[in-house]
């Protein structure tokens, strides 16, 4: 029996999930008064801030942000002078990066725009869907097969 009759996009994991994302991001760039940060760029920068100082490998880890794609964010970041970064003394390899005096105030300024964002986001939901939706997206984006 073929599935391909009972397939519509339209109910797809996938599809749901990026129409979401598209949604949110949407949020993002009108809430957030920093035209220029992207949401990556935010979170890159809020791990940063929470870690202190942390070398590229943890800032990717916390943030599910792939590697490469992080480099060239961070780049980013240091070229708006948002971002400092150094070579580890123990690890030539490493770089550990921090937030320069700016980007901690960028930080700290957008957090509580961040929180309406998030708010925002979940608007259409009442406080029971809100909790079950954040328990649901969490338990599948850490599941491991």
């Amino acid at each position: 029996m073929s599935h391909d009759a009972d397939y519509e996009l339209c109910n797809q994991i996938g599809y749901l999930l990026r129409r979401a994302y598209q949604r949110h991001t949407i949020i993002f760039q009108r809430e957030i008064p920093d035209d220029r940060l992207t949401s990556a760029q935010f979170a890159t920068m809020v791990t940063v801030h929470r870690l202190k100082e942390a070398p590229l490998v943890q800032i990717s880890a916390a943030t599910g942000i792939d590697h490469a794609t992080l480099r060239d964010i961070v780049m980013r970041l240091r070229k708006r002078g948002l971002l400092n970064i150094v070579q580890d003394r123990n690890d030539r390899r490493q770089r550990i990066v921090s937030l320069t005096a700016e980007g901690l105030a960028l930080v700290e300024s957008t957090i509580p725009s961040a929180a309406d964002v998030t708010a925002r986001t979940l608007a259409p939901l009442d406080e029971c869907e809100r909790i079950a939706a954040l328990h649901i997206l969490k338990k599948l984006a850490f599941f491991e097969d």
